[in-house]
């Protein structure tokens, strides 16, 4: 959105010219204002589209698992902010609908059942591709990359030790907002999910 590169581009120069400081400065402040500012305005409209839609709960329980884990796990990065604000509010969307309006048919040997495979898929993707770059910021220290991929399986099971309590005291949409969620931004880092995202961005003009 043409707006909100003018308000970063704005903030970043002001910042550079009052540090002092060279193009190379502003270019990092740049992002970092887009980063800033993108969420923001991502929020709000999640939020907007969670009221209408009584989605409130799933739908910000399913954005703070992606989001939290993807901080550590990386994961597919759109090439403009349009599309990438397109194509996760429509994902959050779609889930937390599903979480919302479907948590009471599922049985409890399914929900059991969603969960190991949930795990097992988890763990080998985090184990095997995680963490995936951030063209911004590419990892190629062995160091981090060990770092990130310990953190990122630490959280799974975490989340997993999280879920079969939430499974036993039978709170099933919880369950399934943020384990959507993780899902979500597992997919995000494999090779499929690298495809999957890739056809997207070329289809959206």
């Amino acid at each position: 959105m043409r707006f909100i590169e003018t308000l970063s581009y704005s903030g970043a120069n002001y910042l550079m010219k009052q540090k002092g400081e060279n193009h190379e400065k502003r270019r990092i402040y740049f992002y970092g204002f887009q980063v800033i500012i993108g969420a923001i305005v991502k929020l709000i409209i999640l939020f907007l589209i969670a009221l209408v839609s009584d989605t409130i709960i799933p739908t910000f329980l399913m954005a703070f698992v992606f989001a939290s884990l993807r901080g550590i796990a990386g994961g597919y990065h759109m090439d403009t902010y349009r599309k990438c604000l397109g194509v996760s509010i429509s994902m959050f969307v779609v889930f937390s609908l599903i979480a919302r309006y479907t948590h009471q048919y599922w049985y409890n040997y399914q929900i059991i059942t969603f969960a190991v495979i949930t795990f097992a898929f988890s763990l080998f993707s985090l184990y095997k591709w995680a963490p995936s770059d951030n063209p911004n910021r590419p990892i190629t220290d062995m160091e981090e990359i060990i770092k990130f991929k310990k953190l990122s399986i630490s959280y799974l099971i975490l989340w997993t030790i999280i879920s079969f309590i939430l499974i036993y005291f039978k709170l099933y949409m919880i369950f399934l907002s943020g384990t959507f969620g993780l899902l979500l931004e597992v997919f995000s880092i494999t090779p499929a999910g690298h495809s999957f995202f890739n056809a997207i961005k070329t289809s959206i003009k």
